[in-house]
């Protein structure tokens, strides 16, 4: 029997990503992990294709991983969060559970097996999904709450709806590319359209 194939989306600062892309990438031919610049690119990238878990570095940029797992949960309810961070004890993991992260794994022993072993048991409770592109697309409507009120409010809203609709185009532009192939006319509208799409995602993240 072959040991199952997984897919996870990291985001995190430089020193982690070296940690554990050298041993996982590297070492491990079922395990392979690709890293997101920004949390709207990690959503770009989940709309766009079948990932089975997020990696977060929780002390990335003065610990505001415990906030991206927040967002990723508010989103992805059911969907396997990694916590990564050096030291897997005390008030730190307590937090990033709250915030809805599934395990807690400490990058200095971080290992391929030590992330199966991870996926395996989130999977194991039949809790996680595998979050893949033919699932539901993100809704577009977006309802700001009661007590939000102005510039602030109104330009999350806008900025909340853009990145779903950036979603959306995303994942049918790689759906219809796996029905046309690359070449002719509609595969380079396709290239278009998918290079369109990263340009307003880069803009965005400068607009922030």
């Amino acid at each position: 029997m072959h040991d199952p194939s997984f897919q996870i989306l990291f985001l995190g600062e430089d020193r982690t990503w070296a940690k554990i892309s050298t041993s996982v990438n590297e070492s491990h031919a079922t395990i392979k992990i690709h890293r997101a610049q920004s949390l709207n690119e990690l959503f770009l990238i989940l709309a766009g294709g079948t990932w089975h878990a997020a990696a977060i570095d929780i002390a990335a940029w003065k610990y505001q991983g415990l906030h991206y797992i927040d967002k990723i949960r508010s989103e992805y309810p059911a969907f396997p969060i990694l916590a990564l961070f050096p030291s897997p004890e005390g008030e730190l993991a307590v937090k990033a559970k709250n915030s809805g992260a599934s395990r807690c794994l400490p990058v200095d022993h971080l290992t391929p097996d030590t992330l199966q072993l991870a996926l395996l048991s989130c999977y194991s409770e039949k809790k996680s999904q595998v979050h893949s592109r033919k699932a539901p697309a993100m809704q577009l409507s977006y309802e700001a709450p009661a007590s939000a009120s102005g510039v602030s409010s109104k330009n999350q809203v806008i900025s909340h709806a853009l990145s779903n609709l950036l979603c959306v185009i995303t994942a049918n532009a790689d759906v219809l590319a796996d029905r046309v192939g690359s070449s002719g006319p509609e595969g380079r509208s396709l290239a278009e359209i998918k290079k369109a799409a990263k340009s307003a995602a880069d803009l965005m993240r400068l607009l922030k």
